[in-house]
């Protein structure tokens, strides 16, 4: 990972919350699952978004 891009993170979670900045990541990875079936038809990539939606939930919760 780039340095601007740490950084970027980092900012994120001192103004919000390191669960706020993974809840984010969770809901992106579902849109991303929505987008790659609706659009591209690629179920296999949209199953892998999802995987990855629900690995983030877990850890959220133990945040």
């Amino acid at each position: 990972m780039k340095r601007p891009d740490m950084e970027v993170l980092e900012n994120l979670i001192e103004h919000s919350t390191l669960a706020a900045v993974l809840e984010m990541l969770e809901r992106i990875c579902h849109k991303k699952a929505e987008h790659l079936r609706e659009h591209w038809h690629d179920e296999y990539l949209a199953r892998c978004r999802e995987k990855a939606a629900r690995q983030i939930e877990d850890i959220n919760i133990d945040v």
